[in-house]
């Protein structure tokens, strides 16, 4: 106890120098905390930014579709799905599930036009799987087997679309030996909307599934079947997959069932690129923070050189001696983990609840954000116990671990020398 109060006493002897150190070390630890709370935010509201207005939780694809899904063919459909339809449906984590078709097109204004991605919809059911509806803010949802359709409000601007105007939607019907055969429907436009992904607000148009099969000469078959679940636990999802895809195998129905992991897979590689740089970043911090403490330690090492000695042949062994430097680095390791984790908690918070906007950076930054994360103009943070926790206790011991050699150095001191140091 008596090595653990000189410690202490140490730390406020040198007030200004520990106040440096307590500074280096708790802004250090604030920044590495906002940082990993603002890439948490931004994979959290990713994520659900995809599954509610996207892939859902489940999508079910005829064999071979998936390994085409970014050219969304028309040439591999569902042909029995209300049956199936119907089994989905009776399992209790089964939130929503609706038949749908993804098509490729293009909307036509006069000289204007612009492609798009056509998704047709069941009205009735899509609110329970996606945020579509919620998120209209001009004009009213689509009627069931009418010509009518809703655009996000990007796509609205850049045609100069509103409510109630008369658009030509072009689809390809069908396609052969790399021929494409090509029809003209007109639409009214129904309403508009603006979720918060802004790859849906500015390519997706939506339009009941009838007139979506009777346009493309489909028939009664779709090209998905979306699933939405009570839960986004991984492993709960997991379990529903392959429930379904036992069911289907046992069917002889050449169908497969694909969870959201899987059709988001580029923006997964994306994120797990980002954490080894978020690691990177970490160790760097981490590394400036050590050295700070290193040379703080290392300087009270030499200014207290003639102390040392004294302690020493007062009879102090060298095993104690090193204890007092590194209960004075672990008591400013607590200190200042302890203070950076109250500021990157403050700091998390503040952006968790407002966010930082990326219009500050310009509209072209903006863009290419969005292009590789499904997010509009603010990322929020996403503030949890984790990542203070797990801060305080490795600052703690970066701490204690930069003190070693310092503490190590004064053990070793010749007490005669010492004692003649000026």
């Amino acid at each position: 106890m008596s090595l653990i109060k000189l410690g202490m006493r140490n730390i406020f002897r040198f007030k200004k120098r520990t106040f440096i150190t307590l500074s280096a070390v708790s802004i250090g630890l604030a920044l590495l905390i906002i940082g990993i709370t603002m890439m948490n935010g931004v994979d959290k509201h990713s994520i659900s930014n995809i599954i509610n207005s996207q892939t859902s939780h489940l999508k079910i694809f005829k064999k071979g579709y998936f390994e085409e899904k970014d050219e969304l063919p028309t040439d591999k459909v569902l042909n029995e799905s209300n049956m199936l339809m119907e089994k989905i449906r009776k399992l209790d984590s089964v939130v929503g599930a609706e038949r749908r078709i993804m098509f490729p097109g293009s909307l036509i204004k006069g000289s204007d036009e612009l492609p798009c991605i056509g998704v047709g919809i069941e009205p009735e059911f899509d609110p329970l799987v996606f945020n579509i509806k919620e998120s209209i803010i001009e004009g009213e949802w689509i009627e069931e087997g009418e010509y009518q359709i809703i655009i996000g409000k990007n796509f609205a601007e850049d045609l100069s679309l509103g409510v109630g105007d008369i658009v030509t939607a072009r689809v390809i019907t069908s396609r052969v030996d790399n021929q494409f055969t090509w029809n003209a429907v007109d639409f009214e436009i129904k309403a508009i909307f603006d979720t918060s992904n802004p790859n849906v607000n500015s390519g997706f148009v939506f339009l009941p599934i009838e007139a979506a099969q009777e346009a493309m000469s489909l028939g009664p078959d779709v090209t998905e079947i979306v699933i939405r679940l009570n839960t986004d636990d991984s492993e709960k999802i997991k379990e529903v997959q392959n429930i379904l895809q036992n069911e289907i195998d046992d069917s002889s129905l050449e169908y497969s069932v694909f969870s959201w992991e899987q059709l988001a897979g580029d923006f997964l590689a994306i994120s797990k690129m980002k954490t080894k740089n978020t690691s990177m970043m970490i160790m760097i911090m981490l590394f400036i923070a050590s050295m700070g403490i290193i040379n703080t330690m290392l300087m009270a090492v030499l200014e207290r050189t003639r102390e040392i000695g004294m302690m020493m042949a007062l009879g102090m062994k060298k095993s104690q001696i090193k204890k007092v430097f590194l209960f004075e680095g672990g008591f400013i390791g607590v200190l200042g983990s302890l203070l950076g984790c109250i500021l990157g908690a403050l700091g998390s918070w503040y952006l968790e609840v407002y966010g930082i906007s990326l219009r500050a950076f310009g509209e072209t930054y903006t863009e290419v954000v969005a292009a590789f994360y499904p997010l509009k103009d603010t990322f929020y943070a996403d503030l949890t116990f984790e990542p203070l926790f797990y801060t305080f206790l490795l600052g703690t011991f970066i701490s204690v671990a930069a003190t070693y050699y310092p503490a190590s150095r004064a053990a070793k001191m010749d007490p005669v020398e010492a004692l003649r140091h000026f």
